[in-house]
């Protein structure tokens, strides 16, 4: 092989791996950011707490509209490229941008619009880059790496906003909002420049203005049109072992939610921990999870298998919640706490983990970004669900109802998950495989 032909996804394990690494690690940069480190630069500079949930409300909005994202980039794209890298590049490009353009504006803590703006347009960029990504991942994950993928996705990116959380609440502390953009916009531009580098398939272009042709497999399954494409989507969605994945996918997140609107509270309140001391805990117990993810997360599921695996974590779960519930009396215990607080990141990182490589199996590789998508944004559902399930049960003086709750929906989860039983090998692979003539079985449709 060439040397020019090393840097291509279709014939390397190792390099689509990285690729999955570097560009989920640069995601959490904006979202570290505008979601902790600015918000937490402000508070401490006196601005109001509806101030403060102005810029963490603009950056974490985008998150919510990424099935439109889906239906953009499985529609419109440049095939000589690939079906993915140029709205990849395109979108850590634009990251890279924002980045240096509020740098050159350097808005002050209680320039509340403008760093709205910029959180909500950063993290609008990065989740393009992020439906780019995970559409590329169903694209040419064979099945062997679905888990391990799984497992570098979510450790890269609490690894990436770990580093930006606490890299940027030191530069805006000592430096600034311009050089803390500045040095922030660094590893983003490096790996924008990694992807120029790489190729999806043999026989593509790098960059528009090298040599190279679309790929024949992408020809054949590019739409071209809006209605077929949603049409196409709507379909994949709707079959009933995808349905029966929605509420998996939508209640798996309502205790994050839960745990997210209720626990400062329980600490700063009833455990009498200040407020550093619970966010520092936090990002601890983050680190240390997306480590654990990174090292053996996809490797465990893999072993275990990715069903079995999201039963486990269920159970897990439901016995944390319960224990929590009957020992009320000691929530002012800071070991019982601690270790609650770890547990909650600990299942919310590997349930994700375990996940991921089911719903990545159910998607069509024609429709694969609206339809992964589609399941992500079901999941980011449960989110708002949970912190209005908190609102209703320990805000309303109830906290033990809350936790009974999130007993009760994982239970669900669990018999629902022993009851129906989704695919084990990746269904994507079979979908196309009668069409291409280096297809399995049968004769192939068109040669």
């Amino acid at each position: 092989m060439a040397s020019g032909d090393r840097l291509i996804l279709t014939k390397s394990a190792p390099l689509r791996l990285t690729t999955l690494l570097l560009f989920y690690f640069t995601q959490g940069f904006p979202f570290g950011l505008f979601v902790y480190a600015v918000p937490a630069w402000m508070a401490a500079n006196g601005e109001s707490t509806p101030a403060v949930a102005a810029v963490v409300g603009a950056s974490t909005l985008p998150w919510t509209l990424k099935l439109i994202n889906g239906f953009i980039i499985d529609r419109y794209t440049f095939l000589p490229m690939g079906r993915r890298r140029a709205w990849i590049i395109g979108a850590q490009g634009l990251i890279v941008l924002l980045f240096l353009v509020g740098a050159a504006l350097s808005p002050q803590h209680g320039d509340v619009f403008l760093l709205s703006a910029f959180g909500f347009a950063a993290n609008m960029a990065v989740t393009y880059q992020d439906v780019g990504i995970d559409s590329l991942a169903v694209d040419i994950m064979p099945e062997s790496e679905r888990a391990k993928a799984s497992g570098i996705m979510f450790g890269a990116q609490t690894l990436g906003i770990a580093a930006a959380t606490s890299l940027g609440g030191i530069l805006l502390e000592a430096y600034g909002f311009a050089v803390c953009m500045t040095i922030g916009a660094i590893v983003p531009a490096a790996v924008m420049i990694y992807g120029m580098t790489i190729r999806e398939r043999d026989g593509e272009r790098r960059l528009p203005w090298s040599s190279g042709e679309s790929h024949p497999r992408n020809l054949q399954i590019q739409q071209t049109a809006w209605v077929p494409l949603l049409r196409n989507g709507l379909r994949a969605v709707g079959a009933p072992l995808s349905l029966a994945l929605l509420p998996v996918l939508l209640l798996n997140s309502v205790p994050m939610g839960a745990h997210e609107a209720f626990h400062p509270g329980l600490a700063t309140t009833t455990g009498g921990w200040s407020l550093s001391d619970y966010t520092g805990m936090i990002s601890t117990a983050q680190l240390a999870v997306g480590l654990l993810g990174l090292a053996v997360g996809g490797w465990a599921v893999d072993a275990i298998g990715a069903q079995r695996s999201v039963i486990i974590v269920l159970a897990i779960q439901i016995a944390m919640a319960a224990s929590m519930a009957l020992a009320q009396d000691y929530w002012t215990d800071d070991r019982l706490l601690t270790a609650y607080f770890f547990g909650g990141e600990f299942i919310a990182t590997f349930i994700s983990i375990t996940l991921i490589p089911i719903a990545m199996r159910m998607c069509s590789p024609a429709v694969a970004a609206t339809q992964f998508t589609t399941y992500m944004a079901v999941s980011n559902f449960g989110r708002p669900l949970g912190a209005s399930l908190a609102a209703a049960t320990a805000g309303a003086g109830n906290p033990l109802a809350m936790y009974w709750a999130i007993v009760g929906v994982y239970t669900v989860l669990l018999v629902w998950l022993l009851f129906i039983r989704f695919p084990g090998e990746d269904r994507a692979f079979h979908d196309v495989a009668d069409l291409l003539p280096q297809g399995e079985g049968l004769a192939p449709v068109r040669d």
